[in-house]
């Protein structure tokens, strides 16, 4: 599922190209995702994108918003003037074609602009609300501190790790907490701070809590500079249809059985946490 940066980076991407241009149609190809009335956004102008924690939305200038998730292999990429995705790379995930099989919902605008909402499983959503009711949806109304803001502050993040004796990887990964960070930036920050991804969170010193906030921040910033991860199916591309490039800069994600970047001669170790696929050194993280 793409995570914050995957969704910063398509925030970005949309904003400047989308800012501005006015709705002509939406072509609604498969009615479950999508809720709400098309007709309520036609003719509307885009006036921002922005995003809170995996979810992207756009603000139109007729006080309606759309919310947008894309879960497990949701795409949205933008066309305009008849050319190919800009720089001309394809999105095997969805074919090079659009709209392509995988295509359900097409965004119309009124200078001939397009764009195309692609998603294999079909777990994503757009979403018609008004702008106001917004930040009360059960998307949104329940997330915790977002990164990249004032909120996000060590004097907020220190009383998380406190409250709780889960494991301080499921701590980061709750959504209620901080908004935004999944499996892949939880793992490869708890590396940088040298955490051991089964530790209780309250277990942690004030300086481990300190060193983990400062490594998160970095990671997450990081992968918003390589325009986030692209696994091998590349489900995830940002808004011109170009797959991600921090996954070739994964700290341990998905590196078991390679060497530690660290040096010290041990090989990344998988296990499974809550679920999930947990990627450790076990000579650097205590």
């Amino acid at each position: 599922m793409p995570e914050l940066p995957e969704v910063e980076t398509i925030r970005r991407g949309l904003e400047e190209k989308i800012k501005g241009l006015t709705i002509k149609n939406v072509e609604v190809r498969l009615a479950k995702q999508f809720q709400g009335k098309a007709t309520d956004i036609i003719g509307a102008k885009v006036l921002s994108v922005r995003r809170r924690g995996k979810v992207t939305i756009i603000d139109l200038s007729n006080g309606k918003s759309l919310i947008i998730h894309l879960k497990l292999t949701g795409q949205l990429v933008f066309r305009h003037d008849g050319r190919s995705f800009i720089g001309g790379h394809p999105i095997p995930f969805a074919g090079t074609d659009l709209p392509a099989k995988t295509t359900h919902i097409i965004f119309d605008f009124t200078n001939g602009a397009r764009l195309f909402y692609n998603d294999l499983r079909q777990f994503g959503w757009i979403k018609v609300l008004r702008s106001e009711e917004v930040n009360t949806t059960s998307a949104i109304g329940k997330l915790g501190i977002e990164p990249f803001t004032n909120d996000f502050s060590l004097e907020a993040f220190s009383p998380i790790l406190k409250r709780s004796s889960k494991p301080i990887k499921l701590v980061l990964m709750d959504q209620e907490k901080i908004a935004g960070v999944g499996n892949i930036y939880a793992n490869d920050a708890l590396f940088e701070a040298g955490i051991d991804p089964r530790r209780k969170a309250n277990s942690l010193t004030p300086s481990e809590g300190h060193k983990l906030f400062i490594s998160l921040h970095s990671v997450l910033k990081e992968a918003i500079k390589y325009g986030g991860s692209s696994a091998a199916d590349e489900a995830y591309v940002n808004a011109a249809g170009v797959p991600g490039k921090y996954q070739d800069h994964f700290r341990v994600y998905q590196r078991q059985g390679q060497l530690c970047l660290n040096k010290c001669g041990q090989k990344i170790v998988r296990i499974a946490l809550s679920g999930r696929g947990t990627f450790f050194c076990p000579h650097c993280q205590k």
